[in-house]
Formats: C-alpha cells, structure tokens, sequence
C-alpha cells in the first residue's frame, strides 16, 4: 500500500467513524464530582474500593473505549490560585510528572484539564488524582498540590466506540481551543 492510498483509506475510515458519531452521538456519557480537600493518601491502599470512590469507579470500568474527558472547576477558587499551588508543587524536588503550563494562561477559565486516553479512563484517573506508582507519568497529580485548596471539581467522560481510537488526539486538540484549560498545552 501507497502513502497516499494509505491516507486515503484512513480519511475514509475517520471520515464514517465522525459520521456515526453525528448521527448516534457518543456511546457513553458520564459526570461526577471530586472534593480535592477530601483526597487521602491512597498510594498503599487501592482507591477503587475506597467508600468515597468505589461508586465512580465501579461506573468507569464499564466504559473502556477511547474517551475524551475534562476537569471542570465548580467551586468559587480562582484560577490564579490553582496554577500558583501547581507552580509551587512543580518546584518541589519530590514530584511526579505533572502537564506543562502554556506561556499565557487565561486565569478566568473554569475548565482545569482537557485529556483524552484510548481505552480504560479509569486508569487514567488514578493518575490524574495522584496514585500512579510511576513518578515519570504525566497526571494532575492532585493530590499532591490540590488538596490543600477549596477545590472542587466535576469530571465529565464522553466515551467513544473503538472505531474513534485514533481521533482522541484531533478530538482534544479542538476541545482544549474551544475551553482554554488553565493546564496543559495542546498542539
């Protein structure tokens, strides 16, 4: 196969997988809320079967499509305040991998973080919230810096069908244009 045939039979794969998202809409939809001040120590204790959390993650495990996803502030906390306690965690010498902050950040914005993962979000969850073994994995690790703030936020998952894999990225990238996340940069 040719590159440009190779081309051609992906755009037409990408193009009747958006089709079919227009026409049915995405194939699970999902919203709940986390208090960051709540969060507790959960990297020596499985958070999965957590009283507080156990609820939203026996709902996940049943979506493991491709998903997009975004953190969603609903509390009264400033902007301003949230990237500076991310600066500060971000300074600290013990730290996990957290994701890079865009040169000019609009502070106004309520939206935290726009993601997307191919498959599991709930795994990827668990990074975002802090208790990912790996220091070198990217998340929000917010346990680390957000739990000291009034802090709460409201998580909202759309999954896709399998076919939608490859487009999380496109998906996202328009996304994070059209929110303006005060975290992560997206090319």
């Amino acid at each position: 196969m040719t590159n440009i045939e190779y081309l051609q039979d992906f755009i037409g794969t990408a193009i009747e997988s958006l089709k079919g998202v227009q026409a049915k809409g995405v194939k699970n939809e999902y919203s709940f809320d986390i208090n960051c001040s709540d969060l507790e120590d959960f990297n020596f204790i499985d958070i999965r079967q957590a009283e507080k959390f156990k609820k939203i993650f026996d709902r996940l495990k049943e979506m493991n499509g491709p998903a997009l996803y975004r953190f969603e502030i609903i509390s009264d906390t400033e902007g301003l305040r949230v990237i500076e306690a991310l600066n500060s965690y971000k300074a600290s010498t013990e730290r996990k991998a957290t994701p890079a902050l865009k040169s000019k950040i609009d502070h106004s914005s309520k939206i935290l973080y726009v993601g997307k993962v191919k498959g599991f979000f709930w795994g990827r969850l668990i990074q975002h919230l802090g208790f990912f073994k790996v220091k070198a994995t990217q998340g929000l690790q917010l346990f680390y810096w957000a739990k000291g703030l009034p802090l709460h936020l409201r998580v909202n998952v759309l999954e896709f069908d399998s076919n939608m894999a490859e487009l999380m990225s496109v998906l996202e990238y328009s996304l994070a244009q059209k929110l303006n996340p005060l975290i992560g940069k997206h090319k």
